[in-house]
């Protein structure tokens, strides 16, 4: 008899339940999104640099290009200074645009935390809820 005992317990202990496999495959999935997390975000950043770069190099290409062509040129320079004054009014506005972009982003990403944390708060309550009722169920079915 004492042979058997322990085999009994070796089938008690690799038997699984239900919630233990949803559980386990679920936390798999998602270490694994966790895991490339970094790398999306780096990917992401590495692409908008690169982008960048290339708009900075078109620029500085032209600059280089074009400067002496537009100098020799004999533009008034009344005409160049009204020329920079409207662009210094398109780059303030440029970068205000991005700036609210920015706070918009942000505000969005507080109010979808604080939406998950609400669910969340709710799916706890009704997990509790749930858990009493099964507590109920399983007493009541012992009887």
């Amino acid at each position: 008899m004492s042979k058997i005992e322990p085999q009994e317990k070796a089938s008690v202990k690799h038997s699984l339940s239900v919630c233990d496999v949803m559980r386990d495959n679920t936390n798999e999935v998602i270490m694994k999104i966790e895991s490339l997390l970094p790398s999306y975000i780096e990917n992401f950043a590495d692409l908008q640099e690169e982008g960048l770069r290339i708009a900075r190099d078109f620029f500085g290409t032209c600059y280089i290009a074009e400067k002496e062509f537009l100098d020799n040129m004999g533009v008034d320079q009344k005409a160049i200074e009204s020329f920079d004054k409207y662009f210094k009014i398109l780059t303030k506005t440029t970068v205000s645009e991005i700036e609210m972009m920015s706070n918009l982003q942000k505000t969005f990403v507080e109010n979808t935390m604080s939406a998950m944390k609400s669910y969340d708060d709710y799916v706890k309550l009704a997990l509790s809820s749930y858990a009493k009722m099964l507590e109920y169920a399983t007493a009541m079915t012992k009887i």
